[in-house]
């Protein structure tokens, strides 16, 4: 995998481990899944309270490993929200029916678990950087770009930083 190929896959994995929402909290896991070498490593880092959205993912440095393996530091852009009232069931629909017949836009290559950027059920805090390392590889099965948590334990967050 290329340095470029492997920065825009962990960018778009940063998004969306550093987002989520507690009124649909089924949809992290779900994206994250798909994307993680070890899909039970879809829960770890959020308690399962709360909603987040990250955006502007900006890959910097990147320590490579292997030709399969490379460790990007990425930081995003988390915006946190506060409860601002009650939410109703029938606010969080499932299928593209019923928000309105949405269509997906071309060149979709994966979902997203960010959710909206409004929403009347929230209010949208002061939004901070956040910077995380993230491992990315190749999926042994069929080679598709999947996240490692488990190759942290072999380089620390520093090593990958000091590239």
């Amino acid at each position: 995998m290329s340095d470029v190929e492997a920065a825009a896959f962990a960018g778009r994995f940063a998004c969306d481990f550093q987002s989520f929402d507690e009124d649909v909290p089924w949809r992290r896991a779900e994206v994250l899944r798909e994307v993680l070498v070890d899909a039970q490593a879809c829960t770890w880092g959020w308690s399962g309270a709360g909603r987040q959205r990250a955006d502007s993912p900006l890959p910097g440095r990147l320590y490579r490993r292997s030709d399969t393996v490379v460790f990007v530091e990425v930081v995003v852009r988390a915006t946190p929200y506060a409860r601002a009232g009650a939410v109703a069931e029938s606010d969080y629909p499932e299928n593209a029916a019923e928000r309105g017949g949405l269509v997906e836009p071309a060149g979709t290559i994966g979902r997203s678990c960010a959710p909206p950027e409004s929403d009347a059920a929230w209010t949208a805090g002061e939004p901070r950087w956040v910077r995380m390392t993230v491992p990315v590889t190749r999926a042994p099965e069929d080679g598709r770009l999947v996240v490692d948590p488990g190759l942290l334990s072999g380089a620390t967050g520093e090593q990958a930083g000091d590239r």
